[in-house]
Formats: structure tokens, C-alpha cells, sequence
């Protein structure tokens, strides 16, 4: 019995040591900085009731109105508010109120707007976010992508004093995702990157 599993064990080293020998492929990853443009930038405003049952405490339209007022004075138009009653739900506020988003292209307008929340819960900023444009030149891209991928292929087939082949399988790990979101205060838009995964053969 031991003399088998001697020979089994025997076995399994020859069998990793040739497999080594016999490597003919690496994989590595590359990646290239992606260049966006915004196209857009969004804020959420919640106008919701005052809590409690003050005396003085204003009716939900007087809010609305004063919002208004607050925007139109600002160089806001109330037809750039879009209402989403539904959106509003789902903050959990229980009390009556709504939610308007208001779209703009710069960031002149965006800083305008933030202005119009308050400090005493009546009128919040719910969330904000941004959408890029699409992807401009996307060859070059891949192209920047695959050169680093080629690099450092290259590095390993060196080291393992190999030849570089051909390209056997190319793998497109970037997210798809246009929108990046960023809830109540606006930070710069984080680098965002192709990421690319190439196996080379190698000799």
C-alpha cells in the first residue's frame, strides 16, 4: 500500500513538473484613463411639510409657491422642475410633500440651484447626480488598453524566457454604466477606466 501511494505521489510531482514545462499561455490585464465629458447634471429637491402642529406652520402649496418664487428669482424656470410624486414615497417622510428634479448643463446653474434648499427640513436636497456623454474614440481606447496588456505580457514571457505568440483570447472588463450618482453634495466625478484582459500564447 505505501509503495503505491509512493508511486502515486511520484506520479502527481512529474505530472505539475511537465505541466510547468508545458505552460504555453499568460494572461494579463491592462487598463486606459476614460476622458468624459457630462452632459448633464441632475438635483433632487424633497419640499415636504414642516414636522408638527405649530400654529404658524405653513400649508404645503405656501411652500411650493415660496420654492417658486425662490427659483424664479434665482433665474430658474418652474417648468425645468419635473415632478415624481412616487420618487417622494419612497424618502419615508410622512408628511405630505413631493419631489421636483431639476436638470442643468453647467455647473453655474447646478451651484444656483443648490441654494435653494433650506436649512430647516422644508426644502432638501434628496440626492444629485451626473450623466456623462458617450464614450468618444473607443479604438483608442482598446488600442492604449492592449498596448499595456502587450508590455506587460511581453515582460513575463521575457522572464520566464519565453517568446511572445499570437493573441488567444481578449476579455472587455469595463462597466457599461453612463450614470454615476452621488447623494446630497456633489464631488468630482472619480476616473473612470477601460480595463481590458488579454492571454498571449507564449513559445
Amino acid at each position: 500500500m505505501k509503495k503505491i501511494l509512493l508511486a502515486a505521489m511520484v506520479l502527481l510531482a512529474a505530472s505539475n513538473s511537465y505541466s510547468q514545462e508545458k505552460e504555453t499561455s499568460i494572461e494579463v490585464r491592462g487598463v486606459a484613463k476614460l476622458d468624459r465629458e457630462v452632459e448633464s447634471y441632475y438635483i433632487d429637491f424633497a419640499i415636504a411639510e414642516e414636522y408638527g402642529e405649530t400654529e404658524g406652520r405653513k400649508p404645503f402649496e405656501d411652500l411650493k409657491k415660496a420654492f417658486f418664487a425662490k427659483a424664479k428669482a434665482a433665474g430658474l424656470e418652474e417648468s425645468r422642475f419635473k415632478e415624481d410624486k412616487m420618487a417622494y414615497q419612497a424618502l419615508q417622510y410622512y408628511r405630505e410633500g413631493t419631489l421636483y428634479t431639476f436638470e442643468t448643463r453647467t455647473k453655474e446653474e447646478l451651484l444656483k440651484a443648490t441654494r435653494l434648499a433650506n436649512g430647516g427640513g422644508v426644502v432638501t436636497i434628496a440626492g444629485s447626480r451626473l450623466k456623462f456623454k458617450p464614450v468618444k474614440d473607443d479604438e483608442k481606447l482598446y488600442d492604449a488598453a492592449f498596448s499595456v496588456c502587450k508590455e506587460k505580457a511581453a515582460s513575463l514571457a521575457k522572464a520566464l524566457n519565453k517568446k511572445l505568440g499570437a493573441v488567444l483570447t481578449v476579455t472587455d472588463y469595463t462597466s457599461p454604466e453612463l450614470v454615476s450618482e452621488e447623494n446630497f453634495y456633489y464631488k468630482p466625478a472619480t476616473d473612470q477606466y477601460y480595463y481590458l484582459s488579454v492571454k498571449f500564447a507564449i513559445e
